[in-house]
Formats: structure tokens, C-alpha cells, sequence
């Protein structure tokens, strides 16, 4: 994960730890530069802050958050934008201006979900997947969609993931998991009545839980073995459609099935071509 975004996801922070966090935000360049006596002069906070901080990032010390400001703060900066993602064209734009707009909405997005992407969680959730017997996956709406895409892209390399629908049907579901299964779990912002009574079920029964989300607070999240984030620049409800989050979530799902993939690779090849041919001699 981007270090800029860990830092944006860090909660209970004291007063200090937050006047730190938005002076390394507003002036990276010049941190990196600068020994613990002149952050603390100029952001007029104590040595203390700066390491508890770097304890709470999960750092060794200082020259570790150096490092990773000076290496992320490239595309940390490329996600900083005035779009607004809730309403970014107007009725009085030209299709050349709305094609544009929608071009640097798709781009700030995927920059967005990098960077907020933990790489060892991600590694972690396929080696898993590749472990377990049975894979469930639980969503609503329009998000259906994007998890019928990925049951199908698993279905090509011979891997059935169960997708529920109905909702009796997603509890039911839900009852019969135990240890055995991977339940991946996909809520914006963990609303609605549902899904937080699934997980809960799923909780119960101890079966691991990959949990996919924007990077709100989460009141079920400490149920999850791996968490994902979607990127979060959209409102729940007041916006013209749901362009970054479903773009976001299709990333992160695609991401998912190219780790499970590249774990083997070669027999995934052939199995995918092999189901091709079968097809093809039947049709033809």
C-alpha cells in the first residue's frame, strides 16, 4: 500500500500524529531531506511523535518513512486531482469533453486502487484461494455483475467460486461455510442489513474471510483474515453513477484471479486451451 494512503487509513491518531501526517502530506519533498530535529521544529511536534508514528505505519524508523515517501509520493501526487468523481461532466459539455473527463476519471481510479493495494494481502488472499476447497462470494447490486465475471474467469482454469444471489440463498450459503471455505465479501461501506449479518455468520463458522471494501471504516472488519480496498473517492448515494467503484472493484477482482493464475501458470494455459478446443470441436 501506498504509504500516503496507510497513513490516510490510520485511525486513533493523537493531535500531533495528525499535524505530522499533514505536514509530510503537504511538503514530502522537503521531509525526506530533513533530520527528526527540523520535522519537529517545523511542524512543531516532538522526536516522540515522529517514531510512534512510524510504530503505528508499522516501520522500523525513520529512514524507512523517508524512503517510502520519496518512492511513493510520485503516485501519490498523480491521485491528487480536482475531478470530481461524483458529478465530473455538466450538461453543457462537449462529447469530446465528456469522453476526456471520463478518460482522467478512469485514470485517477486505477492509480486510487494502487495505492491503496497492500501487495502482501493480495498475495496472500490467491495463495489462499489456491488452498481452499471452496470459494464463496457474496455481493449485491450492480456489484453482481463484476462477481459473475470472475466466477467465469475461474471457471476457464477449471475452479467452480459460487456466487449467491437471492438473499435467503447468500444465508443459506453462508450457514454451510466452515474452515473450508474462502468467503470474499464485497460492500462499499459495509451497509445494509445483509451483508454484516453474513459476515457475521461466516464469522461463527470460522471460515476465512477476504474482505473487499472501500477504505471507510468498516464496523465488521476486524472479522476479515484479508482486506482489500476499493478506491473510495465516491459518495454512497449522491452521484451519477457508481463509475470508479465498479471500475475500482473489476480492478482488484482482476488482480485477484491474474496472483491465483500466475500460481500455475503454465497448467492454467493449457487447461484454458484445452476447454477452447473441446468447445470449438463441438460447435464446429
Amino acid at each position: 500500500m501506498n504509504i500516503f494512503s496507510k497513513m490516510d487509513n490510520l485511525v486513533s491518531l493523537t493531535e500531533n500524529e495528525k499535524i505530522l501526517v499533514s505536514y509530510i502530506k503537504a511538503n514530502p519533498e522537503a521531509f525526506v531531506k530533513m533530520t527528526s530535529s527540523e520535522i519537529s521544529e517545523a511542524s512543531f511536534i516532538s522526536n516522540a511523535t515522529i517514531y510512534r508514528l512510524c510504530k503505528k505505519l508499522d516501520l522500523a524508523g525513520l529512514s524507512e518513512l523517508k524512503i517510502l515517501v520519496s518512492s511513493s509520493v510520485g503516485d501519490y501526487l498523480k491521485e491528487r486531482t480536482t475531478l470530481d468523481f461524483n458529478y465530473p461532466i455538466h450538461s453543457n459539455e462537449t462529447q469530446y469533453q465528456i469522453t476526456r473527463t471520463m478518460q482522467e476519471l478512469y485514470e485517477q481510479t486505477v492509480v486510487s486502487s494502487l495505492n491503496n493495494l497492500d501487495l502482501e494481502q493480495l498475495r496472500q488472499a490467491a495463495s489462499l484461494m489456491k488452498k481452499v476447497p471452496a470459494i464463496d462470494l457474496y455481493t449485491s447490486a450492480g456489484n453482481l455483475f463484476f462477481a459473475e465475471n470472475f466466477k467465469f474467469q475461474m471457471q476457464e482454469i477449471g475452479r467452480f467460486v459460487n456466487v449467491p444471489i437471492e438473499e435467503y440463498h447468500q444465508r443459506l450459503t453462508a450457514a454451510a461455510s466452515d474452515s473450508s471455505h474462502l468467503s470474499i465479501v464485497v460492500s462499499y461501506g459495509g451497509r445494509g442489513t445483509v451483508i454484516p449479518e453474513i459476515v457475521n455468520i461466516l464469522k461463527n463458522n470460522r471460515s476465512p474471510i477476504l474482505l473487499i471494501t472501500s477504505t471507510d471504516e468498516i464496523p465488521f472488519a476486524d472479522a476479515a483474515t484479508h482486506h482489500l480496498y476499493m478506491s473510495s473517492n465516491e459518495s454512497h448515494y449522491n452521484k451519477i453513477s457508481s463509475f470508479s467503484t465498479r471500475l475500482s472493484l473489476l480492478f482488484l477482482l482482476d488482480c485477484l484471479y491474474t496472483s491465483y493464475f500466475k500460481l500455475d501458470y503454465e497448467h492454467n494455459v493449457a487447461l484454458k486451451m484445452d476447454y477452447y478446443k473441446k468447445i470449438s470441436r463441438i460447435i464446429w
